[in-house]
């Protein structure tokens, strides 16, 4: 089974809704229900429905959830507020600093105007942890002002963070399938030193919080934070044994306590597990941190502050539900803007493989039930047996306790958020779950069996979000069942051109029924609706970053294996972006080949992930390298693969420091083994990446070069040092000369003052480049002394010779410069001096052994 847990998953109770059983000490942990697919007796839930009477003015500027939540607010109990809460929306995040203080729920709140202006009167009403990036304001809002928040003039919509981390983790086998192993071993020195990687995930050291003693965190059971053990596996251990650097910068880490205890599980660390695996790969590299599960303008400030922090390389592993397909969100623009600086940035594609549906020439025909969907014509997604499909058929697998999916419809219209001149929604979309067959029952908080988001405002985002899920407070698994998806649109409004659903199951097996026509986005597609679509969804889609597909280690080439088989969940691209970020659509629409290309994953962690055995996941490979070690966690995901391309991004940079992120980018697909059909797709991308033979594809950097000292006194020394990596050969030329090995150093004694150019060139087959360093070369220090008008060294030994010369006449001796001869003195392994100093020293003593030793 390929099921990709989400970091942050809920076990709840709300005693008073009959539909929720009360929990069990014998509930496992969902990480823990890896394989136990079988289908049990709880109820599965749906989440995020409008009452028919809901839709006021302010409400609409609520999404499904916030809507859902504000209307039941009544059922929070005092003393289990956050445990009530999550029972409301499970995919929704809530804090509570203390038992007595207000609970919070994390939003994005969207303006047309001042964002300041709406920041000043969201912190007005108690929000916290806030962060503005173009016109949406993030934070923690307190439930209690939700209302409040709608009602204000400044607010154009307000909707739930939803952040969902993309994993399913020590991690030798990677390293060695995608061959950055050969990149360390044929460059000896090159480590990623001097580069800085930026991860953004849901924390990064919360088990250092959690592990301490009274910290109230259970470490394993249905609430521990570390159900397969590991509990004191945090990253003071992880540095002392060598899986991270001594030090690492974090920028914002989660609110680790903050996480919905007793009964909402903790903080899962991803951001930890995904340094581990840059270590690895790139150990000199120094690694920063920002969490990404607070809100989306918070997300994307992260991404600027991790480039101000000097990361040349970014790696994420989050997505949220309500990002657009067709337009770059504000997280996609943050991402361009610290591409623009030169910083690669790396994205994992998300789980979802092609479960989606999409109609480019969507018809509403049929009007909708008068109890269920008043004043709406519903969507006919296709014909079976040449009948209209109104009511799409998704089969859902058997879920365990606390596991929960996204339902999500969007639509070719454009966004507000991040675009404030945006026209936004003109289409009023309406997304309905219900009943299948009989034997399937899905109900909502109020025991009904449809449940509604209600068609959104005009103007906000065309995007609608339902969550189904099995509470966790349940000891049982749902049944796999079957539902019935029903879309409407608003009488009156008009048709949307391309309506697309997601069921973002992250990976657990669910399939869209009855329709099994092509995907209309795929070449050769018969009819203008169908399934196995793009899921790729948001920022990884973005111009400036890459999107990451996963293939399990040992089902790739070296572990034997060719081609790689690409992982059933890796997300699948090809939806055209159609809006520019002001909102305007395109004259043209941008066709951006995505996923870039495949990583690595379900490799060994000190802690994270699952273990191998039981999962559904086997490594029957021979290659040793390619052995599992079932000591270890095992990290599944495009979560898992992301960091090990980021992590030769920094190998690259170290190699060549001038190189941009397209030419990296460039590198890594000319280079990539073919995957599938050996094109380049929207599955696989350009295929599974070789590190050693993407840097052997790109020019040479310049050479490390380096003085032990720029400046000396003639006849003193200093070391020559270089390094240069990726290349054949290296040339010295200046005051050095001849081949030179690839790294080396070497003792210089300059004879003369002056300055002194050493040269390096170093190739390969694709350039050449060259280093200088210069070394400055001075006199020896002046001697002479006391009121001035001293002579140096060099004229009073000149004055000696004078004096001896005469000396040596007066005995009738030949002048001294006919008797004297002057040698060559060697100086260093350099070159050979015949400088006045000599010259004059040489004389100097030959006249005192001539007066010593008198007439001959």
């Amino acid at each position: 089974m390929r099921r990709l847990m989400p970091a942050r998953l809920v076990t709840s109770t709300l005693a008073f809704l009959a539909v929720l059983v009360t929990s069990s000490a014998d509930s496992a942990s969902p990480v823990a229900k890896q394989a136990a697919r079988t289908s049990g007796g709880a109820q599965l839930m749906a989440f995020g429905g409008r009452s028919v009477t809901q839709p006021a003015e302010t409400d609409l500027k609520l999404d499904a959830a916030l809507a859902d939540l504000s209307r039941h607010l009544s059922r929070v109990r005092t003393d289990h507020a956050l445990e009530d809460l999550h029972s409301l929306s499970p995919a929704a995040h809530f804090m509570q600093s203390a038992a007595s203080a207000a609970p919070r729920v994390a939003v994005d709140a969207v303006t047309r105007g001042d964002p300041a202006r709406l920041r000043s009167a969201l912190v007005g009403l108690g929000m916290q942890r806030v962060a503005v990036f173009s016109n949406d304001v993030g934070g923690w809002l307190p439930v209690s002002q939700i209302r409040a928040a709608a009602a204000l003039g400044e607010l154009a919509s307000l909707r739930a963070s939803m952040p969902r981390t993309r994993a399913v983790m020590v991690t030798s086998q990677g390293d060695f399938a995608q061959r950055s192993d050969v990149v360390r071993a044929n460059n000896p020195g090159l480590t990623g030193a001097g580069v800085t990687v930026g991860i953004l995930s849901d924390s990064f050291n919360c088990y250092g919080v959690y592990d301490r003693p009274g910290s109230g965190v259970p470490a394993s059971g249905v609430r521990g934070y570390a159900p397969f053990g590991f509990a004191t596996d945090d990253a003071p251990f992880d540095a002392a044994n060598g899986y991270l650097p001594a030090s690492v910068n974090v920028l914002e880490e989660a609110p680790c306590m903050q996480y919905g205890q007793p009964l909402q599980l903790p903080f899962a660390d991803e951001g930890r597990g995904m340094m581990q695996i840059v270590h690895d790969v790139a150990p000199g590299a120094a690694l920063a941190f920002y969490t990404a599960s607070d809100s989306e303008a918070d997300f994307a400030t992260g991404i600027g502050a991790l480039g101000t922090a000097g990361a040349s390389v970014i790696a994420d592993d989050v997505g949220y539900f309500d990002e657009p397909f067709f337009q770059d969100g504000i997280v996609a623009q943050a991402i361009d803007a610290v591409n623009a600086k030169g910083i690669a940035y790396f994205s994992a594609a998300g789980n979802n493989g092609e479960l989606s549906y999409e109609n480019n020439a969507p018809s509403f025909a049929t009007a909708g039930s008068p109890a269920t969907n008043p004043g709406e014509m519903l969507l006919t997604f296709g014909t079976s047996g040449g009948t209209a499909v109104t009511a799409l058929p998704v089969t859902i697998p058997p879920m365990v306790p606390g596991e929960f999916i996204g339902l999500i419809v969007q639509w070719d219209q454009p966004y507000m958020t991040g675009a404030p001149g945006s026209p936004g929604a003109s289409s009023n979309i309406d997304l309905c779950v219900t009943n299948a067959p009989a034997n399937s029952v899905v109900l909502n908080l109020e025991g009904k069996s449809m449940t509604c988001t209600g068609p959104n405002a005009t103007g906000v985002d065309p995007v609608q979000v339902l969550i189904l899920g099995n509470p966790a407070s349940n000891n049982s698994n749902t049944a796999g069942q079957t539902v019935n998806i029903i879309i409407g649109l608003k009488n009156g409004s008009p048709a949307p051109g391309l309506l697309k659903l997601v069921v973002a199951d992250d990976g657990a097996g669910s399939t869209i029924d009855t329709i099994s026509t092509q995907c209309p986005t795929q070449s050769g597609a018969a009819t203008s609706y169908g399934v196995g679509c793009p899921t790729l969804q948001g920022h990884p889609g973005a111009l400036g970053a890459a999107a990451l597909g996963a293939a399990f280690f040992a089902l790739t080439p070296l572990c034997g294996t060719s081609p790689a088989v690409l992982e059933g969940y890796s997300s699948a691209g090809g939806d055209p972006i159609l809006f520019d970020t002001t909102g305007k659509r395109l004259a043209t629409p941008q066709h951006r080949q995505k996923p870039d290309f495949v990583g690595p994953d379900g490799v060994n962690t000190s802690f994270f992930g699952f273990p191998l055995a039981g999962s559904g996941f086997k490594d029957n490979s021979t290659v040793q390298q390619c052995q599992n070690d079932a000591t270890y966690n095992n990290f599944f995901g495009t979560s898992a693969a992301t960091p090990h391309v980021a992590a030769v991004a920094a190998l690259m940079l170290q190699a060549n420091s001038t190189l941009t992120p397209t030419q990296i980018y460039g590198a890594l697909q000319s280079t990539a083994l073919p995957m599938g059909n050996g094109q380049p797709d929207y599955l696989d991308g350009a295929g599974f990446i070789q590190a050693d033979a993407a840097l052997a594809s790109l020019a040479p950097g310049p050479p490390t070069l380096t003085l032990a000292s720029s400046t000396i006194t003639v006849g003193n020394s200093t070391t020559l040092t270089w390094s240069a990596y990726n290349v054949t050969s290296c040339t010295a030329s200046g005051s050095w000369s001849g081949t030179q090995k690839t790294s080396g150093s070497l003792t210089v004694t300059p004879a003369a003052t002056g300055t002194d150019t050493y040269a390096l060139t170093c190739t390969n087959p694709h350039g050449s480049a060259q280093k200088n360093a210069t070394l400055t070369v001075q006199a020896a220090a002046s001697g002479g002394g006391g009121g001035g008008g001293g002579l140096d060294g060099l004229t009073l030994v000149a004055l000696a010779s004078l004096v001896c010369a005469g000396a040596l006449a007066r005995r009738g001796r030949h002048a001294v410069g006919s008797r004297l001869s002057v040698r060559p003195v060697r100086l260093g392994r350099d070159r050979a001096s015949t400088d006045g100093h000599s010259v004059v020293r040489s004389r100097a003593h030959a006249c005192r052994q001539h007066l010593r030793r008198g007439p001959r």
